[in-house]
């Protein structure tokens, strides 16, 4: 019997020291991984600030962003609705810079035939967020919580006689990415509106709401494992193994 109790007490220590081991092991790496994403925050901050630019735009400003097509059948005016479509009837890539311009950065819109429009890129001002949750729609919601990132393309003129440049702005709602803190994603749809005679001479400017617009960042395409597609037909029917 003392030969059985002194095992189980060498038992039961070497248990608690090992759980006493685990739980510092895992409460260490806890604070480490918390530790790194603060002073990740804090760089990401600080370098925007020392920019001039915001934490979340400073994240934008080096990648390539995607606007694609709107549905422009709401506008009223046939000549101003055909005028869009036809420089905005395909995905636009916009090249963001840190350049201070008229309305907000400088930014280039470049089209797929590689005409390229002029633009703009700001953040915006949120709206009050004193609304109540229940009675706006799921983007404007959205919009009070998190980021609005404005994008503008101005048009050529469309009238030889005139010099008015047809602007677009599409207000995007951004956030950082959930795994990847260096990273802003679009969240949600964004909305666009039209400012038929651009910003004119600063007075009230007339501008028509279009619709929703998706905004997102181009990626390569992705891989298709041989051995995961084999015997698999919707992977063998008109594609070869490789890019999707």
């Amino acid at each position: 019997t003392r030969f059985s109790n002194l095992v189980f007490n060498f038992l039961l220590l070497t248990a608690l020291q090992k759980n006493i081991v685990e739980g510092n092991f895992l409460r260490d790496g806890f604070s480490s991984k918390v530790g790194n994403d603060a002073r990740t925050r804090m760089k990401l901050d600080d370098a925007g600030a020392a920019s001039g630019l915001s934490r979340d735009m400073y994240l934008m400003k080096d990648k390539q962003w995607e606007v694609h097509p709107v549905d422009f059948s709401t506008v009223k005016s046939l000549k101003l609705r055909r005028h869009c479509e036809k420089y905005l009837s395909k995905p636009i890539k916009m090249k963001l810079s840190t350049r201070q311009g008229k309305y907000g950065y400088r930014a280039v819109g470049e089209l797929p035939t590689g005409k390229r429009l002029r633009g703009f890129w700001r953040e915006s001002i949120s709206p009050a967020k004193g609304a109540d949750f229940l009675k706006v729609s799921y983007d404007d919601a959205v919009k009070q919580r998190l980021t609005t990132i404005e994008f503008e393309l101005q048009l050529p003129p469309s009238d030889k006689k005139s010099r008015a440049l047809p602007t677009l702005i599409y207000s995007i709602p951004v956030e950082p990415g959930a795994m990847n803190q260096k990273v802003v994603v679009p969240r949600g749809a964004g909305s666009v509106k039209i400012l038929p005679k651009g910003h004119g001479d600063g007075g009230q400017v007339p501008a028509v709401d279009v619709g929703k617009v998706q905004v997102s960042i181009p990626m390569r395409s992705g891989l298709v494992d041989p051995g995961w597609a084999k015997g698999r037909m919707v992977f063998r029917r008109g594609r070869s193994v490789g890019p999707v």
